[in-house]
């Protein structure tokens, strides 16, 4: 079984490394970079509130030093302007940047010299790595060689997403397939790292699959039904301005962030049902097919709600500050159904219940498939 984790990893890994992005004029023709800096000293600071619009805009001017990149080691003035709301009930020196802090500055180069600096916002980078740090020691000390398989599968999921997903995306292939395609991968990868190769682990595929295949077809159905174009917020424009060569299918890209998106979860369902089956028939061997799918079905159904509750408190959480939106200017829901944002989110959480629903009787039902022949073959001998 080791050999067979060594060469998924070994696969997995080459197969990333050899995929790349090409993105048609992502070349560096701007001549701007954005490397990180340290704040040496601050030089100016002023507000100044703006009473027309409600805003105070918040100026800094602070002397840097570049960590990295073409232009390491040198010194230089870089500016900050925020626009922040007066609405905004956060203190204002939480906006402002301060001496020693490490930062992202916006560098714009004429004929090799710098003729613009700006600080773009704070360095995430170490406190990212930390935190993912954390988790990973936890994952290793609480659940030891169990934990360090989820990191790996982590890690391959990652790289499946990134490396053979996001490409084929650029690339025009159609999203929903790639979702598929890649959940499919996912879960075969997942469940073989946790479970090895068994019967329990080949119905919880078969019910994941399932599931994931149920949420595309209401997804594929409903986004025509409800006449979505994938065009709902900032961040299917801000995709579509990389490159004027490269077409997006914006609608397929959200269909397959639903599928991504409910995977997870879905993946639990099926393997939680399929691992409660195989005790049910270890702890008695002589129950019947009728008795073990009942039973399968009977952990589906508490499984079911607290799981479904997951999903729809995700999507929740991700949308809040829109929902305080709504609620705010109290807009009735006979005018914001219409809305094509808040359909998205209606889909985005039915589609992934649905799928996650019908993952439970396909699961309990290969499941009690498998065992019973198994069960079959031990009556023979």
């Amino acid at each position: 079984m080791k050999k067979v984790y060594t060469m998924i990893i070994i696969l997995v890994f080459l197969f990333g490394f050899s995929s790349h992005i090409n993105i048609v004029g992502a070349q560096n023709l701007s001549q701007t970079f954005d490397p990180t800096a340290r704040v040496i000293e601050i030089v100016e600071e002023r507000y100044e509130e703006n009473d027309y619009n409600s805003l105070r805009i918040e100026y800094q001017s602070a002397r840097v030093k570049i960590l990295e990149g073409e232009f390491k080691g040198e010194i230089m003035i870089a500016v900050s302007e925020k626009y922040i709301p007066d609405s905004v009930n956060q203190p204002k020196d939480e906006f402002w940047i301060k001496e020693n802090d490490k930062v992202v500055v916006q560098i714009a180069v004429f004929n090799g010299e710098i003729i613009k600096a700006e600080i773009m916002t704070h360095a995430r980078d170490l406190s990212s790595i930390l935190l993912i740090s954390i988790l990973i020691a936890l994952l290793l000390l609480f659940g030891k060689r169990q934990g360090l398989k989820a990191v790996v599968t982590l890690g391959i999921t990652l790289m499946l997403i990134l490396k053979f997903m996001f490409p084929r995306l650029f690339d025009g292939y159609p999203p929903i397939y790639l979702a598929i395609i890649t959940g499919t991968i996912v879960t075969i990868v997942t469940f073989l790292m946790v479970s090895g190769i068994t019967r329990k682990t080949i119905a919880a595929t078969v019910g994941t699959v399932g599931g994931l295949a149920s949420a595309a077809f209401i997804s594929i159905v409903f986004s025509k039904i409800m006449r979505l174009t994938g065009y709902h917020s900032d961040d299917e424009r801000i995709l579509l301005s990389i490159s004027n060569e490269i077409s997006f299918d914006m609608k397929g890209i959200l269909l397959a962030g639903i599928l991504i998106g409910a995977l997870g979860a879905i993946m639990d369902v099926a393997i939680s049902i399929a691992s409660s089956m195989e005790e049910v028939r270890k702890n008695n061997p002589t129950i019947s097919n009728g008795e073990l799918l009942k039973s399968g079905m009977n952990v589906g159904k508490d499984i079911m709600g607290t799981m479904a509750n997951t999903l729809i408190l995700a999507y929740v959480g991700a949308g809040l500050p829109l929902l305080m939106t709504l609620y705010g200017y109290e807009s009735a829901i006979s005018q914001v159904i219409h809305m094509e944002f808040l359909a998205v989110e209606i889909l985005r959480t039915a589609a992934g219940s649905i799928g996650l629903i019908l993952s439970i009787p396909i699961t309990a039902f290969v499941t009690s498939l498998l065992i019973k022949t198994k069960r079959t073959k031990y009556a023979r001998s």
